[in-house]
Parts: C-alpha cells; sequence; structure tokens
C-alpha cells in the first residue's frame, strides 16, 4: 500500500487489511475472493462462475446467510466446482461485531444456512470474514473460540461504487496493486448489499453501483492480465492448508 505508516497501523488495528507479508502467500500468488452473494440479478454469481470455471481458478466466496438462503443452488455449484466457502455472517449487519453473543450468533446463522445449501448438517466454514471487513476484539474472540480463520485482504479495491461504466479503473487499480505487492488477496462484491442510509438502492438499475452484472467481465479481464504479467492464482483450501501446516 502508498499509505503512510500511520494509516497502514490504523487499517491493520481496526480492518481486516494486513500487509503482503503476513497473509501466507508466496511471491506472484494472488487469491481472489468475492464477498456478499450469491446474487441472482442478471445472473451475476451464476456467470462468475462460468468465467472462473473457464479461467481455471479457484475463489473464496464469502457469503451471507440470507443471501444463502435464496440461492442455495448457487452454492452447492459453489462447492461442487472447488471454490472455499467463506462465512460472512448471517444478515451482514456491521454492528455485531462489537457483540460478542450477537456476533456468534451472526456466524452460527450463516453456517446453518450453508449447512442447508450443501445438504450437510455438521458443515462449518472454516474461515469468517466480518462485514465491511472491520476487526473487533469481539471478532478476535469468536473467531479464536470457534476455531476460524479470518480471510484478509491485502488492497481495498473500493469495488462497491464501482458501475458497469468504469470498471476497467477498478481492473486497473488491482493489476497495479498485485505488481507493486506481488500478489495478493483481493476482493470483488458479486453481490453489494445496502449501504447505511442509502436512500436508493436498486439492484437491476445497470447505471448504479447497486448492480453488479459486470462482475464477470471484470475479474475475466483482471485474470487475464495478471497471468500475461507471470501471477498464478492460488486455491484457497491450499492457502488454508498451508496457514495451518505453519501453526
Amino acid at each position: 500500500m502508498t499509505e503512510s505508516p500511520f494509516v497502514r497501523d490504523l487499517l491493520a488495528r481496526y480492518t481486516i487489511w494486513q500487509p503482503i507479508e503476513d497473509v501466507g502467500l508466496l511471491p506472484g500468488e494472488i487469491l481472489l475472493s468475492f464477498d456478499d452473494g450469491p446474487n441472482q440479478v442478471a445472473d451475476t454469481t451464476s456467470r462468475l462462475l462460468d468465467a472462473l470455471k473457464t479461467e481455471n481458478v479457484p475463489a473464496a466466496f464469502c457469503v451471507c446467510g440470507k443471501c444463502v438462503r435464496e440461492a442455495p443452488h448457487l452454492v452447492r455449484r459453489m462447492q461442487a466446482e472447488g471454490h472455499l466457502l467463506v462465512n460472512h455472517g448471517n444478515q451482514h449487519l456491521p454492528l455485531t461485531l462489537f457483540s460478542e453473543a450477537a456476533l456468534q450468533q451472526e456466524i452460527q446463522g450463516c453456517d446453518a444456512a450453508l449447512a442447508g445449501a450443501v445438504q450437510d448438517p455438521g458443515f462449518c466454514a472454516s474461515a469468517f470474514r466480518p462485514a465491511c471487513g472491520w476487526w473487533t476484539p469481539a471478532v478476535k474472540t469468536i473467531v479464536d473460540r470457534l476455531n476460524r480463520r479470518v480471510l484478509p485482504i491485502t488492497d481495498f479495491g473500493n469495488d462497491t461504487s464501482i458501475t458497469r461504466h468504469n470498471y476497467a479503473t477498478w481492473v486497473d487499480r488491482t493489476r497495479r496493486a498485485a505488481q507493486r505487492d506481488r500478489g495478493g488477496i483481493f476482493v470483488l462484491h458479486d453481490r453489494r448489499l445496502r449501504f447505511w442510509g442509502e436512500s436508493h438502492y436498486d439492484v437491476t438499475n445497470p447505471d448504479t453501483s447497486a448492480y453488479r452484472g459486470w462482475v464477470p467481465e471484470a475479474i475475466s479481464t483482471l485474470i487475464r492480465q495478471c497471468r500475461s504479467d507471470g501471477f498464478i492464482f492460488l486455491d484457497p483450501a491450499t492457502w488454508i492448508e498451508r496457514l495451518a501446516t505453519a501453526r
């Protein structure tokens, strides 16, 4: 990152951002992650899965329980095609990140939705990503208590403000971040949930950032460009195994 040491310290203290040296990647590796889905509008998540399959890239899908219940077939497809299912909370309520009891309920609610979707009553996601990327004392306590691993990021791409008209700027920024850091864990939202206080939220309006139909094209472009730069795309399951071995 190009931010000052002070800003980097704030990010490390209060968000899931981590410097590239601390996230368990080897030089030249990229791990892709997708938040807030699944999303059936414009077949966004389905087409995203098509794109990843075409490019032979496994990814981490940080899904919300309430969205899982709307499209369990997409979650089953994620699992069947070798992607990592990551718990992103049941209702995506950032304030629960400050209450241990509420956060544990959020995580367990999402796990229950995932278990129902994959038709495995004992399923629990091995990794968790907190809503909005916040890192709080409650998050630390509960992920330790539940033996979960937090899926961090190495660059905030701010894609939630991007639209189909300017998604090339997100691709360019992310590619430059990968070049700068020699890899990274990046996030792109295949569904964008409502911002606090957002008065106009229409996921079907293709001219707003709530509409995510451009995501499959953006990720295909990024993958091809980063491969041309010599990067490889790490299987999130390999990342999990690597960190477990390093303990």
